[in-house]
């Protein structure tokens, strides 16, 4: 009878006891997932999906860093043409100054050495417009009839998304003549057509700019979307985190309060056993 009677009056503090371990266990949980940012009940389903959606992540991730290497690629290039261009615009105004009939054979030759320098710094800024190893730009001429290979960039998940630039660009050669007046006719008119092409490839590299910048964009939306998506399944919601917290931790003190009683009770039970 005493014995069922220091029983009985235990069974509430074992009760407690229980409960208290699973409130600490709950607020143990619900700290470690305010503190990772991620759920700890998430559902296998969510999982896989969560599963797909980082690996969509990272691969639009990645087609941006190849839609920016494409383009940094593209700014060499078009950095190159540039110069390139600053050239030819000095080719050009030497050629007109030299068809004017009343420069000497002495001052023509100046003029023609200074041409040749900026011929030279035309072949040097081809040469070494390269990316990576990579030659970016590719003057091809009758003297120089090989092309360098197009680039291509996959800016996507498919081969339909693939960004292509082709660093060649089919030139008159640079040979250029001022030494009469109807040569340097020749050489301007020659400089000429080798502007409107440098001009028509800057233009060309414009709109692959713009192709690169476009798929850099649709990438960065993509990656919201599933971001947006993968912090819905995954994410833990710090308000209702908290709230479960103060729950629990609730639990934790009405617990300790009940064993309190348990064993004060316990404590009156033995006394009048003795």
């Amino acid at each position: 009878m005493y014995l069922n009677a220091i029983t009985s009056a235990s069974m509430p503090f074992y009760s407690a006891s229980s409960g208290m371990i699973n409130a600490q266990k709950s607020i143990e949980n619900v700290a470690q997932s305010i503190a990772s940012g991620i759920k700890n009940d998430v559902n296998p389903a969510d999982s896989y999906v969560a599963s797909g959606l980082n690996t969509d992540i990272r691969a639009a991730k990645k087609a941006i860093e190849n839609a920016q290497t494409g383009y940094n690629v593209t700014s060499v290039a078009d950095s190159a043409l540039s110069n390139i261009a600053n050239s030819i615009g000095r080719i050009q105004e030497l050629s007109v100054q030299a068809s004017n009939g009343l420069y000497s054979d002495e001052q023509r030759a100046v003029m023609q050495n200074e041409i040749n320098q900026n011929v030279e710094h035309i072949q040097k800024t081809f040469a070494n417009a390269t990316f990576n190893g990579k030659s970016v730009l590719n003057s091809v001429t009758q003297d120089n009839p090989d092309a360098v290979s197009v680039l291509d960039f996959f800016t996507g998940s498919d081969s339909s998304s693939v960004i292509s630039f082709d660093p060649n660009i089919v030139t008159s050669d640079f040979k250029f003549d001022v030494s009469s007046p109807e040569a340097a006719a020749d050489s301007l008119a020659k400089a000429n057509e080798i502007m409107k092409e440098v001009n028509s490839k800057r233009a060309e590299i414009g709109a692959v700019q713009t192709d690169f910048e476009g798929a850099i964009n649709q990438q960065m939306t993509s990656i919201m979307s599933s971001s947006a998506a993968l912090s819905d399944i995954q994410d833990t919601d710090y308000l209702n985190a908290i709230v479960e917290m103060k729950k629990s931790a609730f639990s934790v003190e009405a617990m300790a309060k009940v064993m309190k009683t348990v064993m004060n009770a316990d404590k009156y039970v033995l006394n009048l056993l003795e």
